[in-house]
């Protein structure tokens, strides 16, 4: 029988040799508190000490993946110098730490995505070791648009320069079949097969010696830290505080800003998509 452990905006599910961690915040497109979060962190850590488990399947309720980081409690202006730094440095909540326990977990994680896999939680994705979506996902980095900078800043090494400049430059979008080819994620399936998709990829993983797995998990890591990945992340931190608290520096950000204290933040976000009506109208089209 599966071991189900109750938490407040996760589902966790052991049945080995597999355990399932599902999002479970779909009326926010689970968008990722700081509850969820620490819950995330809470049960990868169990499933990576467990013996039993040999994969790890991170998944979501509803129509989408993940619309990135909950900003809807934080604060705009002057205040939010400290409030990020806090964020992205304080105990328990660090970005770097979000990284880390995917990371460094000894066991693979397969991303299972479907719709929206935007911002914060394209990089969640990104941290997995293995990405299976559906054919309608979408992926980037549209929060670059509102002044703030990918985190983690990974993508020259997942696929490559060019199309990383191009995205993070822009904030577009690409659809399932364009990150297939970018070999952003492994595999695209229709929807109704996207469970089955998955669960194939962990049963044929599970079947392997579970120390060759971690050993192989561990060399490929490795590789990427010789070429500066933990480098470029822990500065992508700082960059991100300056360039999200400090209006004064664009006066898009200022706009922005000025919109979300007095009318809030879906106000602020419908005037910023707004001005790019005419550009993803012809991405669309084309």
């Amino acid at each position: 029988m599966p071991d189900a452990t109750e938490y407040e905006t996760i589902l966790y599910e052991k049945d080995a040799p597999i355990a399932t961690l599902t999002l479970n915040r779909p009326d926010k497109l689970n968008a990722l508190s700081i509850d969820l979060q620490m819950e995330v962190r809470r049960a990868l850590a169990d499933a990576g000490e467990d013996q039993d488990i040999r994969v790890i399947v991170l998944k979501a309720a509803g129509r989408a993946f993940s619309a990135g980081f909950d900003i809807s409690g934080q604060e705009g202006g002057q205040n939010a110098v400290e409030q990020r730094r806090n964020f992205l440095g304080g105990d328990g909540f660090a970005a770097s730490a979000w990284w880390d326990v995917f990371w460094n977990n000894p066991k693979p994680i397969i991303a299972q995505i479907q719709g929206y896999c935007i911002a914060g939680g394209m990089a969640t994705a990104t941290f997995c070791d293995l990405r299976i979506c559906s054919e309608d996902a979408k992926f980037g980095a549209p929060e670059i648009r509102t002044g703030g900078p990918y985190i983690p800043a990974v993508w020259p090494w997942v696929i490559g320069m060019t199309k990383a400049r191009e995205l993070l430059y822009t904030g577009n979008l690409i659809d399932a079949q364009e990150a297939k080819r970018l070999d952003l994620v492994n595999e695209v399936v229709p929807i109704a097969e996207l469970d089955d998709a998955v669960r194939a990829q962990a049963d044929t993983i599970a079947k392997l010696p579970a120390v060759t797995v971690e050993y192989n998990k561990r060399l490929i890591n490795m590789a990427y830290e010789l070429m500066g990945v933990r480098q470029v992340i822990d500065r992508s931190m700082e960059l991100e505080a300056v360039a999200l608290a400090s209006p004064d520096s664009s006066p898009e950000i200022a706009e922005f800003q000025r919109l979300r204290q007095r009318e809030g933040l879906n106000a602020a976000l419908a005037w910023n998509a707004k001005r790019f009506e005419d550009e993803d109208a012809w991405f669309r089209n084309r």
